[in-house]
């Protein structure tokens, strides 16, 4: 594994001696650029549409369970007649009363900027949830012409235009990451808290085994969702397609969340 120049290193070399060419390559990837919703993501390209196939599970005192499998489809589609991308997930929980989650998400072509979010959740009851959002400069809210929407008066407000977090993985894949390279992401979880900004950092890099046991060159990309005391979330992405490959995250509670690339 790779370590990277930590900015504290970065920032006593600019206070010494004149820097060589590395080193200020160095330090400029220690800024973390901030990200707004409408530019152009330059990575854009690499988000190729097809169906991935995800297993989420959770590790705690030697235990692996299995939590749910989620099938998330890319598409390129024309929506209203205006060519869209558009992200439509499926949520398949364990258990002896398994849930379903789908999602269907809307988004501008090239710069990613999130327009409708369709959330239908239905327990292991058979009780159907609805939820419909619409994104805009200044905020959220329930989505109109929606059957059935339970967020149809909802409404929080946002002092700038905010990614869609519930598409975290596909996102991360358009951006131009490389050593060191640091960005702050305006992300709001629909009908969650707040909108906020989180920083996602590029902090090494490592060889993953496929399952054909050839290496994989990924980035691990760190986040520590605005709670610098806990251990860092880590998405592990093929540096040749930056396509998720694995994320783990430890709770306070001890248990390892997992995500793992399944086909």
């Amino acid at each position: 594994m790779k370590a990277y120049p930590s900015r504290r290193l970065v920032v006593g070399a600019l206070a010494g001696a004149p820097l060589s060419a590395n080193l200020v390559t160095s330090a400029r990837a220690q800024e973390i650029d901030r990200l707004e919703v409408g530019r152009p993501l330059e990575r854009f390209d690499l988000l190729k549409p097809g169906v991935r196939t995800w297993l989420r599970s959770r590790e705690k005192d030697g235990v692996h369970v299995a939590t749910d499998i989620w099938r998330r489809e890319t598409r390129f589609e024309d929506v209203d007649g205006v060519r869209r991308l558009r992200i439509v997930q499926r949520w398949d929980g364990t258990g002896a009363t398994p849930s379903l989650v789908e999602r269907d998400s809307v988004f501008e072509m090239q710069t990613f900027r999130p327009l409708t979010h369709l959330r239908v959740t239905t327990t292991g009851a058979g009780v159907r949830t609805v939820e419909g959002f619409g994104f805009a400069p200044d905020g959220i809210t329930g989505l109109d012409g929606v059957a059935d929407n339970s967020r149809a008066g909802f409404s929080i407000a946002s002092s700038e235009p905010m990614y869609n977090f519930e598409t975290d993985m596909e996102m991360l894949q358009t951006l131009p990451w490389a050593a060191g390279h640091a960005v702050s992401i305006p992300f709001y979880h629909p009908g969650g808290g707040a909108p906020a900004r989180y920083v996602w950092r590029a902090a090494s890099d490592e060889i993953v085994v496929g399952p054909d046991g050839a290496g994989i060159p990924c980035w691990i990309i760190e986040t520590d969702y605005n709670a610098a005391s806990a251990p860092p979330a880590r998405f592990w992405l093929a540096k040749s397609t930056q396509q998720l490959l694995r994320m783990e995250h430890r709770a306070p509670d001890g248990v390892l969340h997992r995500k793992t690339l399944l086909y």
